[in-house]
């Protein structure tokens, strides 16, 4: 019904222009991908329990009762349990222990626990092994030669080993070099 309609047989829509800055970027993509944390998991129902960045070769353990230690001062300690409310006296040989009760959220089974109220900053958490799957298929052995990956079982094999390869300490350093983390400019 408008007069300019019937001239032109069909509408134009207005030009819409797209501007692109040359911008560079960047990627990992052909460099391996070294992902540090580890997930502990209820060995009850699966549910993802904690995240750390703890080298798990080293980890250590409670003398008392052998619980997994994870110090949140020194690695990332992330957890996703449910806080018991109060606390419970456990007696030892040299005395009683005060522990804040960790429970998975999914089946309510204790986990682990910590010292201080919950409240407070974390700083020790202790886990129970039996309690929490942990993933020692992703554990580095510290017996591991850095020039070819070869994995060993003892020092003494790792040393024979760069012995009969002829793996210096200066081979060993260039493949440090090599494996960091560098990121990559394309465009």
């Amino acid at each position: 019904d408008l007069p300019n309609a019937e001239k032109r047989p069909f509408a134009t829509m207005p030009k819409v222009g797209t501007f692109r800055r040359h911008m560079p970027v960047y990627t990992n993509k052909g460099q391996k991908e070294e992902d540090s944390f580890n997930v502990f998991t209820c060995t009850r129902c699966k549910t993802h329990l904690a995240t750390t960045d703890i080298d798990l070769a080293n980890i250590p353990r409670r003398r008392t009762d052998g619980a997994m230690v994870l110090d949140a001062r020194k690695q990332v300690v992330q957890l996703f349990t449910q806080k018991r409310e109060g606390s419970q006296l456990v007696r030892r040989e040299k005395g009683a222990e005060r522990q804040y009760v960790h429970a998975c959220p999914g089946c309510d089974k204790d986990v682990g626990y910590t010292s201080k109220p919950h409240e407070d900053d974390l700083e020790l958490v202790y886990l129970s092994d039996t309690a929490v799957t942990v993933p020692w298929h992703r554990m580095k052995s510290p017996f591991t030669c850095k020039v070819c990956g070869y994995i060993c079982q003892s020092q003494n094999q790792l040393d024979s080993h760069r012995k009969q390869r002829q793996h210096t300490e200066e081979m060993e350093n260039e493949a440090e070099a090599k494996n960091e983390m560098k990121p990559i400019i394309v465009g």
